[in-house]
Parts: structure tokens; sequence; C-alpha cells
């Protein structure tokens, strides 16, 4: 299960990093690799994992955010039962 960690940054260089081009990329990267594993350990079929990132506003920040997700109930059970994308995430 996820969990939510809060950390507040009070210096404006932490802010310039978390908001960089850099970082999208390195978030974008991981978020897609996160994605193929995902995909190549569901062997239920369906549609599978989807993936994207963004700059949201996220902990009061215009921060890159990386997620990866279910689609459809085949997914849902790779990840249930098989953990899939778990499985991605620490691979």
């Amino acid at each position: 299960m996820a969990k939510s960690v809060e950390i507040q940054f009070f210096s404006e260089g932490f802010e310039a990093i978390l908001t960089s081009p850099g970082t999208m990329g390195a978030v974008e990267s991981a978020t897609n690799a996160i994605y193929a594993r995902a995909n190549a350990n569901n062997t239920r079929g369906g549609k599978g994992f989807h993936s994207g990132t963004r700059i949201g506003r996220a902990y009061g920040s215009n921060r890159a955010l990386g997620f990866v997700y279910t689609t459809d109930k085949e997914s849902q059970i790779a990840e249930a039962e098989d953990k899939a994308l778990s499985q991605a995430v620490s691979p």
C-alpha cells in the first residue's frame, strides 16, 4: 500500500531543483521504466498498465509527478494477485 510522506523544504534552492526540467526528465524516465516492467510482469492480458508524467501542484509546489496505474480488470487482478506493478517499482 502506498504511503504518503510530506516533506517541507525551506530553501528556494530545493524548490528550483524540484521544478527543473532535469528533474522532470528523471521522473519521466523512472516512470517509463516502471511502466515497462509492470506491463512485462502482467501475464493476465487486457489493456495493461498506463503511465504519465506532468507538472502538478503537489505539496505546495509545481513539481514533476509520475504515475503508473491500472486501466482494466485484468491489470487490477495482475496487481492484486501477482503484484505486477508493486514488483515493477522495486526491481
